[in-house]
């Protein structure tokens, strides 16, 4: 049982990393960015070429994954979606507009991949030895993947929470009229905090490539459907929301993996579909 347990936060610490960038792209910019997943599927070719071609250390490609990540976003953000805000009369319109756009851009990217690397799985087996936690045996990768994504969240936090980019930042989610008319750059909040959440995105993906040997162009989509469930678990916007619903995600699915791994993906529906009834807008949502 202590091994659930373990590897339940193992995995949650995992999943709140792929999840919290969603979140804060949707809860600041009501960009529903259903090409998440396949941005964090970048990530892992990143690790994947530097490492495999260059022999750059894993860890290390996590740098190249960041900077590549933001870049990514401010280009995306200028040229994809800064029009479709502008365009748009409500957030509504703006989500319903985004949609389609996403599509298009998971169509893009995952052809681009495709054609550049081929469809054959891919992954960067390291750290594969066996280390004790608590009296339990688990991969030293995981280990280090949890740990890693733990530290980044922590940096993300203290980021939104102490700094004053950071209060413009809750400021837009809570009211963005309001947020304008003091002098809040609405625009430029926009643009960080879509950066923002393809660089965790990216972080996630060329960490999932070190833990899993069998990602291809096409496996982002999982990762997408973690994020949103895990969005909808925590309530839009909201940070440590974000956080908790990925534990409760990452420990559910790692106990069904244990005990019956069939289930392992159903329960994550489930949980979803008793969060929209019983409290739809997650549990720390207004």
């Amino acid at each position: 049982m202590l091994d659930v347990v373990i590897g339940g936060v193992l995995l949650g610490a995992l999943y709140s990393l792929v999840a919290v960038g969603l979140n804060i792209q949707y809860g600041i910019t009501r960009i529903l960015n259903l090409a998440y997943g396949e941005l964090l599927i970048i990530g892992a070719y990143i690790t994947f070429f530097f490492s495999n071609f260059y022999g750059v250390n894993p860890l290390f490609t996590l740098i190249l994954s960041g900077l590549i990540a933001y870049v990514l976003g401010i280009l995306l953000q200028v040229a994809v979606f800064r029009g479709l805000i502008h365009s748009s009369s409500s957030a509504e319109e703006l989500e319903f507009k985004s949609l389609f756009a996403c599509f298009g851009l998971i169509y893009i990217i995952q052809n681009l991949l495709a054609n550049i690397f081929g469809t054959s799985p891919i992954g960067v087996p390291y750290l594969m030895e066996g280390i004790s936690v608590l009296g339990e045996r688990f991969k030293m990768n995981m280990v280090v993947v949890a740990v890693l994504s733990v530290l980044i969240n922590a940096v993300m936090y203290a980021f939104i929470r102490f700094t004053k980019f950071g209060l413009a930042m809750r400021a837009t989610v809570e009211e963005p009229a309001g947020a304008q008319l003091v002098g809040v750059d609405v625009l430029k909040i926009h643009l960080v905090s879509f950066s923002i959440g393809c660089l965790t995105a990216m972080l996630a993906g060329s960490m999932v490539c070190l833990i899993y040997p069998n990602l291809t162009p096409y496996s982002g989509t999982f990762y997408t459907i973690i994020a949103l469930i895990t969005l909808i678990l925590g309530g839009r916007g909201n940070f440590l929301g974000s956080v908790v619903g990925a534990f409760i995600l990452g420990w559910s699915h790692y106990a069904m993996l244990k005990f019956k791994a069939a289930l392992a993906d159903p329960i994550i529906y489930v949980i979803l579909i008793m969060m929209l009834i019983i409290r739809p807008k997650g549990l720390f949502g207004r």
